[in-house]
């Protein structure tokens, strides 16, 4: 799977054919995302700004359509300063 999002350190690993579990995470980082698509050498093409699960899903759709495109799903803005993200995202 070439769909790629943030998640935290501490969240369970998630099932190899299981879908992305995501509204805590959007809630905690980011009320806007944005989908970045990158086909094969072609240089990357982002969409957005738009709302975390029509985020997910397009994520989701893209990549069910072309495994072999990377697909990733960013937060477009998080009010927190660097030291918080990390916190965030690494383990205790």
């Amino acid at each position: 799977m070439a769909l790629i999002y943030p998640v935290h350190a501490d969240a369970p690993e998630p099932d190899e054919d299981s879908d992305p579990v995501f509204e805590e995470l959007a809630a905690d980082l980011s009320d806007t995302w944005l989908v970045q698509v990158e086909a094969g050498e072609e240089e990357g093409v982002s969409f957005g700004p738009m709302s975390a699960p029509a985020a997910f899903e397009l994520g989701v759709e893209l990549d069910d359509l072309r495994p072999d495109w990377t697909i990733s799903v960013l937060p477009l803005h998080v009010p927190a300063t660097a030291a918080e993200l990390v916190d965030l995202f690494e383990e205790d």
